[in-house]
């Protein structure tokens, strides 16, 4: 197969200005992100980091941690791999199983889970798919992945940052409380998102040519 003849397939195969056809291999592409997406959700990564502690005695490196879910760059790597239709869909089916039959997000599932305050940054889900495949659709160069990588991060934490703090006045928590749950969930792991997420898209490239091959 001509490199020519493979990126015209692999532009159909992102479904850009088609319409979303339900085929066999369209239902285990999007099968196989949702099931991506799930086992981003229960996996952690726990990286330690040192920053400049002050103290009578001087200057000194305190040593800190922070447990990162690598769910942000599952959401890139799919819409960088199977195109703004296809990966909105695929997150949408994660987000109504979570929310109608099965304990697939963080703290577990069901309708309920719309109070949940970190709710708000996976209905950012959507929003962030389209946007970063939106922006790699014509380019896929190292500049306009970090772009489409900065927006897609913002995009997730702006939303996520806004839900909570909905959340919490819903709840009537004490301001305290709010700033220490958006420093947890937006703070240093905003890094962690920029970082993994850049890395994320650029994987999608060779996953997506050998994922093309391999359905024909």
């Amino acid at each position: 197969m001509n490199t020519k003849r493979l990126k015209e397939e692999l532009d159909a195969f992102n479904a850009e200005n088609k319409k979303l056809k339900i085929t066999m291999g369209t239902l285990v592409v999007m099968g196989w992100c949702v099931f991506l997406i799930i086992i981003a959700t229960f996996t952690q990564f726990d990286f330690h980091y040192y920053l400049p502690a002050f103290s009578p005695d001087g200057i000194t490196l305190k040593m800190k941690h922070c447990i990162y879910i690598p769910q942000v760059p599952v959401i890139f790597f799919i819409a960088a791999l199977i195109g703004k239709r296809f990966g909105t869909t695929s997150v949408m089916i994660y987000i109504l199983l979570g929310l109608t039959f099965f304990p697939i997000f963080a703290l577990g599932g069901g309708i309920s889970y719309i109070f949940e305050y970190n709710f708000g940054y996976i209905l950012a889900y959507l929003p962030a798919v389209f946007i970063v495949s939106f922006m790699l659709k014509d380019n896929f160069n190292y500049a306009t992945i970090a772009k489409a990588d900065f927006l897609g991060v913002l995009t997730i934490h702006i939303i996520g940052v806004f839900y909570l703090i909905l959340m919490a006045i819903i709840h009537r928590d004490a301001f305290s409380n709010v700033a220490g749950w958006i420093t947890m969930q937006s703070g240093t792991k905003m890094i962690y998102d920029f970082v993994f997420g850049y890395l994320a898209i650029l994987i999608s490239k060779p996953v997506k040519q050998i994922l093309w091959l391999s359905m024909g």
